[in-house]
């Protein structure tokens, strides 16, 4: 049950987040969403999908680190971990490979090892520092 609940919240959020954020590549606070930062996006070398991390602050004892792997007509959460400013470095390895550089410390909500949207397959390499 946890877990429909995770995914229905992540599911929100995208949803929030893409009606509301303009397509450049903004950085910094999201509008309308004073508590969500979101990085620069992370571009495939073909530039046909994009990784974005989101940190979100829900109150004082309570926040997020979030992976987003957009492609051209969908979005997914692919990794998250408790707590923000935690440095994670993402980059693709190749137009279907994804690396995320993390900790093994950190507190993983969310690891996926591989996404799909229709015919478009990308996998998730974990390198724990």
């Amino acid at each position: 049950m946890r877990h429909i609940k995770t995914i229905l919240t992540l599911l929100t959020f995208l949803f929030l987040v893409d009606g509301c954020v303009p397509d450049e590549n903004d950085v910094g606070v999201v509008a309308d969403y004073p508590n969500v930062k979101k990085s620069e996006k992370f571009y495939s070398p073909d530039k046909r999908r994009y990784v974005t991390i989101y940190e979100t602050v829900f109150d004082s004892t309570e926040s997020k680190t979030q992976v987003v792997l957009n492609f051209e007509t969908t979005g997914a959460g692919i990794y998250s971990v408790k707590g923000i400013n935690k440095g994670l470095k993402v980059y693709w390895a190749d137009n279907s490979t994804i690396v995320i550089e993390t900790k093994k410390e950190y507190e993983s909500r969310q690891k996926l090892e591989q996404v799909q949207s229709f015919d478009d397959l990308i996998k998730i390499n974990y390198i724990d520092k």
